[in-house]
């Protein structure tokens, strides 16, 4: 399973003033569920939990598929992230 998490940082308007992207890899092969997902995340970034958990929310209406978490880096700066699953290397070799 792949997860591409994007980090887009934004000012107090909502205009983007930068972003980033990262590929996770989980050893499962299972499909990318919202609770895989959301375990793979915590694995790899504790920080993104809230309190116990990775909380996903549906975020279609952003062009992504789920919503992670917005935290406020500064006064005029926020951190907005987001995770979508990414189709396995061998299925996409195979088509």
């Amino acid at each position: 399973m792949r997860v591409k998490l994007t980090f887009i940082e934004r000012d107090v308007r909502g205009a983007d003033l930068s972003s980033r992207e990262e590929i996770l890899h989980g050893e499962s092969e299972k499909n990318p569920t919202r609770n895989h997902v959301a375990r793979l995340i915590a694995a790899h970034h504790p920080e993104l939990k809230s309190v116990t958990r990775v909380m996903l929310i549906s975020a279609t209406e952003t062009g992504h598929k789920w919503y992670v978490k917005a935290s406020q880096v500064t006064s005029n700066r926020w951190l907005y992230v987001y995770a979508d699953p990414l189709e396995d290397a061998v299925a996409d070799a195979n088509c």
